[in-house]
């Protein structure tokens, strides 16, 4: 009998796929500015360091709260956090 999968990721469109692989170049941008080895920052963020490895790639796979906390722990600009309204201030 085949192996049945209790949920499917469907693909995420390029532009967002984009947008994940560039914010986790910027996070380890942050991370090296830093001073920090991947084991560092995992160890900080209470995760494996593969998991901090696949977020540096931008895999979707990975929370969005590990970005959150990646972020947070890095003093680094997230861009969630800003609302459109205040970038034109």
């Amino acid at each position: 009998m085949p192996k049945i999968r209790a949920f499917q990721i469907a693909p995420l469109p390029l532009e967002t796929q984009a947008a994940l692989q560039e914010l986790g170049h910027l996070l380890a941008m942050a991370r090296k500015g830093r001073g920090y080895s991947q084991r560092v920052l995992a160890d900080m963020m209470g995760v494996a360091p593969a998991t901090l490895v696949s977020l540096e790639k931008g895999a979707p796979t990975v929370q969005i709260g590990h970005y959150a906390r990646a972020a947070w722990l890095l003093d680094a600009p997230f861009p969630f956090w800003q609302h459109p309204d205040d970038s034109a201030s």
